[in-house]
C-alpha cells in the first residue's frame, strides 16, 4: 500500500521546534483570553480545559464505592469543570472522618470498608464546605444492576421475535444532578435499510432512574421500522431549564409516555387530524409513504410536548403524505438511501444560547441536515442544509427563504469528486467548535457543515463507516478528524477539522469498514490510529510505529494512567484490553494487548454481560456517568434481557481531572453515540 503525503502536509513530519513553540504560545494566549472572559479553567493534568461553564451540566458528585480486587472498597467522585483548583475532599465512613484534605485524584481506597458501611464525601475550599454528598452505600456486587421492563415479543408473518435492550443515552430529567438512562428496545427482527421482505416489530424508548425505577415508555408505533439507521434519538436539555428532553422522529400511531398519540401534541391541524390506525408498512416491510413527524418529549414524564412535520420528507418537501420518488431522486426507490438517518446536538449559536437538535437524512447521495430549536413549549425550524448534488447546496433559513450556491472545488483537489456534502456522509457524526468562533460545527463524514447551515468544506473522498474527532495531533492548533472510507481507492484520511486540509491519506482496494483513533502509547505524543486494512499502528505524525494492530472498536479510560484502554466484544463477549508497545523476537515494535479482569473475572462472565449491535459489538453506552473521570460501561444481561449492568473501574489513579462530561466535545459525543454505527466519544483536548 502506497502512502501519499502532499508537499504541504509534510509539516507534520518535520514540525520544527520554533513552530511548536509558536503553537503553544498561541494556545496559551487563547487560554488567557478565555480566563479574562466567562470561561473558567482548571489547572489539572491537561493543557487547557476550554469548555465554557455555560455548557457544563449541573451534576452532583456522583460518588460511588466499588469492591476492590483484594477486599474493601475504592471510592470515587466527580471533580467539576467549574470547581476551584483549591478544592479538597474529606471522606467519612459511618460518620467518622477516614481521610481529609485530599487534593489529588478524586478517588480513595478504603481497605477496611465493609458491606453496609455508609460513606460521605465533603468538598472544601480552605475551611469552607462547598458541598456534601448524601450518605451512600457501596455497590452490592461487581456492577450496578438495573432491572428494566422487557417488552413482550410478538410475531410478524408467522415469524416470532423478542426484544433486547439496545442503544442507551443519559440525561438528567428531574434536575437532581443524577443521570437517568434512555433505553431503546429493538426487536430481534430489526432490519438494515437494504433488506427487502423484512417486517419488524415496533421500537420502544424507556426512561429509568439509576435505581431501576421506570419513569415512562414511548411506543414508536407500527410506522417506524426497527433498525440501526432509523430511530436516532437525542436526550439532552434543549431549553436550558436543567432538565433533559427527548427528541426523535415519530409517525402516525406513535404513543407518548402518558398514553397519548404524539399527533395530539401538534399545533398543526393536519397533524392533529391524522389517522393513527393506518399502517404505512408496504409489501416488503419498508415504510415509504405516510406523514413523518418530529416530536419533543418531556424527560420526566415522557409526555409529548410538541410535534411538527419532519424536514425534509422523503420527497424533499415539507408535510403531507408523499410517496417515495423515483430512482433519479435518491438513487433508489426502496428507501436504502432516503431512510438512513443521523442526529446530533450542537450549540449553533454559541455556549450561552440553547443547543439545537440537528436531524440528518441521507448520506449516500443527497445529504440533508435540519437544525431545530426547542423553546420549552414548541419546536422551531432553524435552518435546513440540502446538498442536492455534487456541486449544489440549497440552504433554507428560519423564514423559509432558500438560497442556492454552487461549489466547484473540494479540499482534496481530486477532480470529479463531490464538492458538497452530497455522498460524503458516514454512519455517524461528530460535533465541536472546530473553527474557534464559539459555535459548533458538524463533521458530516468527508464534509463539514458550519454553524449557520452553510457548507464549511468537502474533501470529496466519500462515504465511510467510522470517524473520530479530537486533538489527535497536539502540536497542531485545533482539532483533527480521522476517518476510514468505503469508497475505493481512498482507504482512510486524517484532516484538519477546521479547514478540511488533508494531512494524510492512503489508498485501499475495498471497503475499509473499521478504524480507531486512541492514545494507546505513552511513547508518542497525540493519538495513534489504525484500521482493518493495515496491520500497523500509526502515530499522530503519520508514521508506522508498531505492527500487529490491536482491536478496532471502542477506546475507553479504565485504568489509572492517561492512556486509552480498548473495549471490544468478540462473539458478543465483552472485554477491556490494555495495549503496550513492546519488541518481538526480531526486535520489531509491536502492539501487545492484555485482557483486563475485574475482581479476578473476565468482564463477560459477570452477570452474563454482553454487547449490542451484532458484529459491531458495542456497549449499550460508554460515558462518564458517575465516579471520577474514568468511564462507565453499560452492558446487558443476555440471560434474561431484563437487566442493565453498569461497570465502573476499581483501579485507583493519581491523576486529577474534571468529569469528562464537562468537556464539550466529549459531552456532544455521548449525545450522538447511539446514532447508527456507534462510535466512542473523544475529548476535545489532549492530556499532558
Amino acid at each position: 500500500m502506497r502512502t501519499y503525503l502532499r508537499e504541504k502536509q509534510t509539516i507534520l513530519a518535520v514540525w520544527t521546534t520554533r513552530t511548536a513553540r509558536a503553537v503553544r504560545t498561541i494556545r496559551t494566549a487563547r487560554v488567557f483570553l478565555s480566563i479574562l472572559s466567562i470561561f473558567l479553567l482548571i489547572a489539572v493534568d491537561v493543557k487547557a480545559q476550554s469548555t465554557p461553564v455555560s455548557q457544563m451540566e449541573r451534576l452532583n458528585r456522583g460518588a460511588v464505592a466499588v469492591m476492590r480486587d483484594n477486599g474493601g472498597y475504592m471510592l470515587s467522585w466527580r471533580l467539576f469543570g467549574y470547581d476551584s483548583p483549591n478544592t479538597t475532599f474529606d471522606v467519612k465512613r459511618n460518620g467518622a472522618v477516614i481521610a481529609t484534605g485530599l487534593a489529588g485524584a478524586t478517588c480513595y481506597e478504603d481497605p477496611d470498608g465493609q458491606p453496609g458501611d455508609k460513606y460521605t464525601i465533603i468538598a472544601r475550599v480552605g475551611e469552607t464546605v462547598v458541598d456534601t454528598t448524601p450518605d451512600f452505600l457501596p455497590m452490592q456486587d461487581y456492577c450496578l444492576r438495573i432491572p428494566i421492563d422487557l417488552p413482550e415479543g410478538g410475531s410478524v408473518g408467522g415469524r416470532p421475535y423478542r426484544y433486547t435492550p439496545n442503544d442507551c443515552s443519559v440525561g438528567d430529567v428531574d434536575g437532581d444532578g443524577e443521570y437517568e438512562i434512555i433505553v431503546k428496545w429493538d426487536p430481534t427482527n430489526a432490519a438494515d435499510n437494504s433488506f427487502r421482505n423484512r417486517f419488524t416489530g415496533k421500537v420502544y424508548l424507556d426512561c429509568y432512574k439509576l435505581d431501576g425505577t421506570k419513569l415512562w415508555r414511548v411506543d414508536l408505533g407500527q410506522n417506524i421500522r426497527a433498525g440501526a439507521h432509523y430511530t436516532q434519538f437525542l436526550f439532552y436539555d434543549f431549553d436550558r431549564d436543567g432538565r433533559a428532553e427527548l427528541i426523535c422522529k415519530t409517525a402516525p400511531n406513535t404513543m407518548d409516555g402518558t398514553g397519548h398519540y404524539v399527533s395530539e401534541a401538534s399545533t398543526d391541524a393536519t397533524i392533529q387530524s391524522t389517522d393513527n390506525t393506518i399502517s404505512y408498512v408496504n409489501y416488503d416491510g419498508h415504510v415509504l409513504n405516510g406523514p413523518e413527524y418530529l416530536t419533543v418529549f418531556e424527560g420526566l414524564t415522557g409526555k409529548a410536548l410538541h410535534t411538527i412535520y419532519y424536514r425534509p420528507n422523503r420527497a424533499g418537501g415539507v408535510g403531507g403524505s408523499p410517496e417515495m420518488p423515483g430512482r433519479d431522486y435518491w438513487g433508489d426507490d426502496y428507501g436504502n438511501r432516503s431512510e438512513r438517518y443521523l442526529a446530533c446536538v450542537a450549540y449553533l449559536d454559541g455556549p450561552d444560547k440553547s443547543p439545537s437538535a440537528v436531524m440528518c437524512r441521507g448520506y449516500y447521495t443527497r445529504s440533508h441536515l435540519w437544525a431545530v430549536d426547542f423553546d420549552g413549549k414548541h419546536l422551531h425550524h432553524k435552518w435546513l442544509h440540502a446538498s442536492v448534488s455534487r456541486t449544489e447546496v440549497q440552504l433554507t433559513d428560519a423564514s423559509g427563504n432558500v438560497v442556492s450556491k454552487t461549489y466547484q472545488t473540494n479540499t482534496s483537489g481530486i477532480p470529479g469528486k463531490s464538492c458538497t456534502a452530497f455522498g460524503q456522509g458516514a454512519h455517524s457524526v461528530a460535533v465541536g467548535d472546530v473553527d474557534g468562533d464559539g459555535c459548533d460545527e458538524i463533521m458530516y463524514g468527508s464534509a463539514a457543515i458550519d454553524n449557520d447551515g452553510s457548507l464549511l468544506y468537502s474533501t470529496g473522498l466519500g462515504h465511510g463507516d467510522a470517524m473520530h474527532l479530537s486533538d489527535i495531533v497536539p502540536d497542531r492548533p485545533g482539532l483533527e478528524y480521522f476517518m476510514v472510507l468505503e469508497e475505493r481507492p481512498y482507504g482512510r484520511h486524517l484532516r484538519d477539522a477546521r479547514t478540511g486540509e488533508l494531512l494524510y491519506y492512503t489508498l485501499s482496494s475495498g471497503d475499509n469498514g473499521r478504524g480507531l483513533a486512541a492514545d494507546i502509547f505513552a511513547e508518542y505524543a497525540g493519538l495513534e490510529y489504525w484500521d482493518i486494512f493495515n496491520d500497523s499502528v500509526f502515530s499522530a505524525q503519520c508514521e508506522a510505529v508498531a505492527a500487529h494492530r490491536p482491536s478496532i472498536n471502542f477506546r475507553i479510560y479504565w485504568d489509572g494512567d492517561l492512556q486509552d484502554e480498548l473495549f471490544d466484544s468478540r462473539r458478543n463477549v465483552p472485554s477491556i484490553y490494555k495495549v503496550t508497545l513492546e519488541k518481538d523476537e526480531n526486535g520489531q515494535a509491536v502492539a501487545r494487548s492484555t485482557e483486563m479482569s475485574f475482581c479476578g473475572h473476565p468482564l463477560g462472565e459477570i452477570y452474563h454481560s454482553t454487547s449490542c449491535n451484532s458484529t459491531k459489538g458495542t456497549p449499550n453506552l460508554q460515558a462518564d456517568i458517575f465516579g471520577d473521570w474514568r468511564e462507565e460501561l453499560i452492558l446487558w444481561d443476555r440471560s434474561d434481557a431484563s437487566h442493565l449492568n453498569i461497570f465502573t473501574t476499581n483501579i485507583p489513579t493519581v491523576h486529577r481531572l474534571p468529569t469528562l462530561m464537562h468537556d464539550h466535545v466529549y459531552r456532544m459525543g455521548v449525545a450522538w453515540q447511539n446514532v447508527a454505527y456507534n462510535q466512542p466519544p473523544h475529548l476535545g483536548f489532549f492530556r499532558r
